[in-house]
């Protein structure tokens, strides 16, 4: 359900989620970080603006990612409010983007602890990647 302030809430799970725009913001969908610039830049962010009335934005860990996988689409996996009216230069309040590639979770790897788990989205599917690499974020609040 989309709040009208930037924010997903996923009915199914209660978790609130960033909205991601295409227009140079923090937001912008083609903003890429690093594991540990995910955490310091793009959540930092976030919270010191207070987005949508909230500082307590968090990356999710990787069960809350996979969560907004929508197996019944592709390219991206997710459902249309993750990814509606992306066009050049729309908000957060006008439309919902999302990257057809890596986006992080705060979940590190436990076999090789120097890389982290992201949800790959034209599929869906989860895999482990080099925490130096880039990747995108999308934010959430709420839940565990």
């Amino acid at each position: 359900m989309d709040n009208g302030d930037g924010t997903i809430t996923d009915v199914n799970t209660g978790l609130v989620w960033e909205k991601q725009s295409f227009d140079g913001s923090v937001h912008d969908v083609d903003n890429t970080y690093t594991w540990d610039q995910a955490f310091s830049g793009h959540v930092a962010t976030l919270n010191a603006m207070s987005f949508a009335g909230h500082t307590d934005w968090r990356v999710p860990n990787v069960r809350e990612l996979q969560s907004i996988a929508n197996y019944q689409n592709f390219n991206p996996a997710v459902s249309p409010a993750f990814n509606t009216n992306c066009t050049p230069g729309c908000t957060v309040t006008s439309c919902s983007c999302t990257q057809a590639s890596n986006y992080w979770s705060s979940t590190t790897y436990a076999l090789n602890p120097q890389n982290a788990w992201f949800v790959y989205s034209p599929d869906g599917f989860m895999y482990a990647i080099s925490k130096p690499s880039n990747g995108y974020v999308r934010a959430v609040r709420g839940g565990s």
